[in-house]
């Protein structure tokens, strides 16, 4: 994802997103994790942009979704 969504639906579509590739891949690898982090970052921004465009549902997942890439390791840019 390059730019931040910009409506709710985008939004949503982008956290499913991120929770089948987690859901299908491996939360410790580095790639898998760089990538969902891009996401979440550019979903920061739209959050940061209009918070109306995320229900507290998406809340929820987005704070689960952070938690298990916390657990998981370091970003990938942070990997050594």
């Amino acid at each position: 994802m390059d730019s931040p969504p910009t409506d709710r639906r985008a939004v949503e579509a982008a956290v499913a997103s991120i929770q089948e590739r987690l859901a299908d891949g491996d939360p410790n690898d580095a790639a898998l994790r760089g990538s969902c982090e891009a996401v979440l970052s550019a979903l920061r921004a739209a959050y940061r942009a209009d918070r109306s465009l995320f229900s507290p549902e998406t809340i929820a997942a987005l704070q689960e979704l952070r938690e298990l890439l916390r657990e998981a390791g370091p970003a990938a840019d942070q990997a050594p």
